[in-house]
């Protein structure tokens, strides 16, 4: 299972200490109002330096969610540029995603704000093979990011584990967990367990300095690493 730490601020400190905590990949953000963090993030132009500078500060992935409104994320050539800074993959929402994300050079992942426990619309909305004739899911992970936001903090309970346990059978692509919930690093052994494709961690478990974001990136790492070793 793979740690992902999507930061609460486009930071080159905490971005390091993640990194430097065992992080497989960090998470920046542009052209969006955190919900989970509070934090408004910047247009292309007001973060891609920033962007720049943490690329070149860490050694592990680099993604980016890259807005919530069609119309203001960034274009085509300022997505290839971020890609060839160091920006691997992007992480945005079905229903903010363009068409030609499809063709970006940036692994994807798409973003489900929900779950009505149908099958078709899960595997559906995860099932895209491109370009014509290829052999694997142009889709890389799927984000369960399906607590409401009134339920943002709360406990992780048997409930939780499981709805998403059904939901990581119906994508066709590795399910990746947000601590929406109050996922601890406990529960975090139950997620290694059913084979959970990711585990992001943000601001409600990690907080939002970097010593915060190193401990709780550490906790997370240590616990992922025993109950792989168990397998």
């Amino acid at each position: 299972m793979k740690l992902i730490v999507s930061l609460p601020r486009n930071d080159i400190a905490m971005a390091t200490a993640a990194a430097g905590a065992g992080a497989d990949a960090i998470k920046l953000h542009m052209n969006v109002e955190h919900r989970a963090s509070g934090t408004r993030f910047g247009s292309f132009s007001e973060e891609v330096e920033t962007v720049r500078a943490i690329c070149n500060a860490v050694d592990c992935e680099v993604g980016l969610m890259p807005g919530a409104e069609i119309a203001s994320l960034p274009t085509r050539a300022e997505l290839d540029e971020l890609y060839g800074i160091g920006v691997s993959f992007v992480d945005i929402y079905t229903q903010h995603m363009p068409l030609w994300f499809l063709e970006l050079q940036q692994k994807l992942i798409v973003a489900f704000d929900g779950f009505d426990g149908f099958v078709e619309h899960a595997f559906f909305m995860s099932h895209v093979y491109w370009p014509r004739g290829a052999n694997r899911n142009r889709i890389f992970m799927v984000e369960a990011s399906i607590t409401k936001p009134e339920d943002y903090g709360k406990p992780f309970s048997y409930h939780d584990a499981r709805r998403l346990r059904i939901l990581q059978e119906y994508v066709d692509a590795p399910l990746l967990v947000p601590t929406q919930k109050h996922i601890t690093p406990e529960d975090a052994r139950w997620l290694v367990r059913v084979g959970t494709g990711g585990l992001m961690i943000g601001a409600i478990v990690a907080g939002r300095t970097a010593e915060s974001i190193a401990e709780a990136t550490r906790s997370y790492r240590r616990v992922i690493d025993e109950e792989l070793a168990t397998l």
